[in-house]
């Protein structure tokens, strides 16, 4: 067996990976979230897949979060953005009455397998559904795409009567750290902007009426060693470790900055 030199990588929605495996084949779409940029693959596979297995990982640990503050049932979940459909999928099988909604006519038909959906008015989401229409607002992954990533925090928290939660590419990892080349073909080009846990805080609480209650943390990958294991030992080694050890040691230095947030009345 041979292996290819350990310093060959790229980037995938703020991952770094072994740059040997098949990378993420997003979609280009019409309408997309502010620009027509690079979307998110319309099919995954999780198993072999590193990648692909944290873009429902992130979703399963934020909803995780939100379970630790509330009771499902009878509750209404609005997920934003809905993309494949693996949070209403997630959501209606702990007892969410879940709807998802997309700017993608294919995202709706693919949400549209595991619950409702409907498609996404993303000018006037609060005209479309309604002052606190829902309980929880869930979004996973969008704000980076949108063009006024205020503007629409701010509909999310009108929506909402209870929680938001918010799942964002975290800025403050641990990969490439001595990195100074700065190549654009190592960003999804979808992404207008990006934050930290300080700055997503900072947006949500001044700017948009949002309360944080708690974060979460999804998986931590450390600079070559995350790599490595992945040759020497697979995938599923490496998202043991990466999902384990590494993320209690470096919990904000995760792949995703995931908080879940309570609307505010304004005084």
């Amino acid at each position: 067996m041979s292996f290819q030199p350990l310093n060959k990588s790229r980037i995938e929605d703020g991952i770094e990976f072994d740059s040997n495996r098949p990378p993420l084949q997003p979609k280009r779409v019409q309408p997309s979230f502010g620009t027509s940029a690079k979307h998110l693959p319309y099919k995954i596979n999780p198993e072999s897949n590193r990648a692909h297995f944290y873009e429902t990982h992130w979703k399963q640990t934020a909803l995780d979060l939100l379970l630790r503050h509330c009771l499902p049932a009878g509750l209404t979940l609005l997920d934003y953005g809905s993309g494949r459909g693996e949070t209403v999928a997630l959501a209606s099988r702990v007892g969410f009455a879940a709807t998802g909604a997309d700017v993608d006519g294919e995202c709706v038909r693919l949400t549209s397998r595991h619950g409702h959906a409907v498609p996404l008015d993303a000018v006037d989401p609060v005209g479309q559904f309604g002052v606190k229409s829902f309980d929880v607002v869930t979004c996973f992954h969008v704000l980076e795409h949108v063009e006024n990533p205020r503007k629409t925090l701010g509909e999310l928290a009108c929506i909402a009567r209870q929680f938001v939660v918010l799942a964002v590419p975290n800025l403050r990892q641990l990969q490439r750290v001595r990195e100074c080349s700065f190549d654009l073909s190592e960003v999804n080009e979808g992404h207008l902007q990006g934050w930290d846990h300080w700055h997503l805080r900072n947006l949500a609480e001044r700017h948009c009426d949002l309360r944080l209650l708690e974060w979460a943390s999804d998986a931590t990958l450390l600079p070559v060693l995350s790599m490595a294991i992945q040759k020497l030992l697979g995938n599923r080694a490496a998202i043991a470790l990466e999902t384990g050890p590494f993320r209690r040691l470096f919990p904000y230095h995760c792949i995703s900055v995931i908080g879940l947030f309570s609307p505010v009345a304004r005084g």
